[in-house]
């Protein structure tokens, strides 16, 4: 009996003690589900990382009046909070070599209000550095230079970076697949057996079997020609399989401007017999734009003489004119309202492109625009202009693109004697301009507004007047080049050289006071307010500059999060002459900068000084503008 008793009584403690954990249990659960806003974040056992810098990358942010104020849902706990606080550190840490890192993240409440302190435990374990890094499988060997490339970014005695590593096994598999082999396999092995802290590491690639493009089957073409499709494709069938054609065909189609969305699919399925394998064909949807295309704008101003305007525009466009071509109209109006009620100005233009010229996909455009004028009480005659252009795109490489054109323009006075004509075409400042123009632009940077790397080349021509005709004569030529390249971690060198040229051809005196460069300011000298470096005229006005010198060096970093920082030197100026240009007459400033990083781009705020040389004082400026200076 007694031992009956006993165990009754154990069972019934055990029961209690049960119940009295699930209910705690149930109680933390609760207070998580109420997202308990975070009071601190207490970080233990790191060793290399310090806790600012692991702090910096978590989700969980510590409350304060400030994510208070903007419902930051960062300061208080979330249902994702865990994984992606444990998923930033163990990016952090085995990025930097720690391959075994131990992350365990826990929530204990606060007392009296219920806040909430996250306890992030660390276990570190060893940190592993590059041994031999080797290339082992079956493959063609002309494909060995490609991998070997890929395998030397890896340094001995560099901490193993995993990421890095899953990167260079996808570009070894790109290699594969845009060389006919799209089934190839490529995967790294770390082998951290050895008692060292250094492992080495194995890539182990099999190139499958060569394939061939297969057919192209079209769905959703009805506005468009199917064979307008097939003339964007970059492959035929029996071609050798490139994934690279397949995204560059892709792209060309969008570019057409014909498409919404498209996608380009293979057949090949699981199922699929091995002669489909190795020659699979391909369906390409297509979801088309509609072939015509309707546009009305209108909008009040006021113009120069504080007269109220309100101005009409209209265009009708057709995509498939003549099958390919792009056929656009449009007329645009503008009428002074309430004080005289009268037309103003009203111009017509017609646009058509040819989007492959002479065989090439290379968009030629011609362009003809009239504006009749309009004869007032203010203005008892009528000016007439017209213009006529053509311009061409050449996508050369990826990078690489070329653009030419022709502009030719008449400006006709009708009401007034010839005579009468000329001296109002110089009174009102207009100038018939005919040019010819070509530039050449490689670019190979990484991002357009926040560059790390790579570099912009681009070379431009302009022949102004002369044999065809005008007002003016003169030609200009500009290069300009600069680099991007990570100096140190963080840390971005930006470097650029630039120089213009401008001369007077025929019977030409000067180049017109318009066309001369005017530099210094925000994106040349920052030592200058805009446009007031270079020479000057009799009465000490900038008259603008015939030749310039621009140097510009740059180091950009970031300071925390989306803010950054930059120093900067600017060494340049403009001349009349060759002759003029000497190193004690440049201007030479320096200065620094903060940018906040915009999706519009960087929104900077500089500060620059130049110092004193020759014909030049010393000074100071403040620049606030958008995007950076190159």
């Amino acid at each position: 009996m007694p031992i009956a008793i006993y165990t009754f009584f154990l069972v019934i403690v055990y029961c209690l003690s049960a119940s009295a954990q699930y209910t705690q249990e149930q109680i933390i659960s609760k207070w998580l589900a109420d997202k308990p806003v975070i009071d601190s974040i207490v970080i233990e056992g790191n060793v290399h990382f310090k806790d600012s810098k692991i702090r910096s990358i978590l989700f969980s942010r510590k409350s304060d009046i400030f994510r208070a104020i903007k419902a930051d849902r960062r300061r208080r706990v979330q249902r994702e909070t865990v994984m992606r606080d444990t998923s930033e550190i163990k990016y952090l840490y085995m990025s930097a070599g720690y391959l075994g890192v131990g992350i365990n993240e826990q929530f204990e409440p606060i007392l009296p209000d219920s806040n909430a302190l996250i306890r992030i435990k660390i276990d570190e374990g060893r940190r592993f550095y590059y041994d031999t890094v080797n290339i082992n499988g079956i493959y063609e060997p002309k494909l060995d230079g490609n991998f070997r490339k890929i395998s030397r970014r890896f340094k001995y005695g560099k901490p193993v970076d995993p990421f890095l590593l899953r990167q260079a096994a996808y570009d070894m598999k790109s290699v594969l697949a845009n060389n006919g082999y799209p089934y190839g396999r490529a995967e790294y092995v770390i082998d951290t057996s050895a008692e060292t802290d250094y492992a080495a590491v194995r890539f182990d690639i099999f190139s499958d079997s060569l394939v061939y493009f297969g057919d192209v089957q079209i769905s959703g073409a009805e506005n468009f020609d199917t064979s307008l499709v097939r003339r964007e494709l970059t492959f035929r069938k029996g071609d050798l399989y490139r994934r690279k054609d397949i995204l560059k065909s892709q792209k060309h189609l969008l570019e057409t401007g014909y498409y919404f969305t498209l996608r380009l699919n293979s057949t090949v399925r699981d199922t699929s017999t091995m002669e489909e394998r190795l020659n699979p064909d391909f369906i390409l949807n297509l979801r088309e734009k509609k072939p015509h295309h309707v546009s009305v704008k209108t909008g009040a101003a006021q113009d120069s003489i504080k007269d109220l305007t309100w101005s009409f525009s209209g265009a009708w466009s057709k995509r498939n004119f003549l099958r390919s071509r792009y056929l656009e109209l449009s007329a645009k109006a503008s009428f002074v309202i309430f004080t005289q009620w009268r037309l103003k100005e009203h111009s017509y233009r017609i646009r058509i492109t040819e989007p492959w010229f002479m065989g090439l996909r290379m968009p030629l455009t011609l362009t003809a625009q009239l504006e009749p004028g309009v004869r007032s009480l203010l203005q008892p005659y009528r000016k007439q202009t017209w213009f006529i252009s053509a311009t061409t795109t050449w996508n050369v490489k990826d990078n690489l693109k070329l653009l030419t054109g022709l502009q030719y323009e008449e400006v006709d006075i009708y009401g007034v004697s010839k005579e009468a004509e000329e001296q109002i075409k110089e009174e009102e400042g207009i100038s018939v301009r005919r040019k010819y123009y070509l530039s050449i632009v490689r670019d190979s940077r990484d991002n357009v507004f926040v560059p790390t790397r790579g570099s912009v080349t681009s070379a431009a021509f302009e022949y102004i007047g002369g044999f065809l005709g005008g007002d003016d004569s003169f030609y200009h030529l500009e290069g300009s080049w600069s680099r991007y390249q990570r100096v140190w971690p963080g840390w971005i060198s930006a470097t650029r050289f630039k120089c213009g040229f401008l001369q007077e051809t025929g019977d030409a005196v000067t180049v017109p006071t318009d066309d001369r460069y005017y530099i210094g300011g925000a994106n040349t000298v920052r030592g200058f307010s805009e446009n007031e470096l270079g020479p000057l005229s009799e009465a000490g006005n900038f008259s603008g500059a015939d030749i310039i010198v621009i140097f510009n060096q740059e180091f950009r970093y970031p300071i925390i999060g989306k803010l950054w920082g930059s120093i900067f030197t600017d060494i340049g100026n403009g001349y009349i002459n060759r002759t003029d240009i000497k190193l004690n007459n440049l201007a030479y400033s320096f200065g620094l900068g903060f940018q906040f990083i915009s999706p519009a781009g960087p929104i900077r705020l500089d500060y620059a000084r130049h110092i004193k040389s020759e014909g030049i004082d010393s000074g100071d400026r403040i620049h606030f503008t958008i995007l950076y200076a190159f």
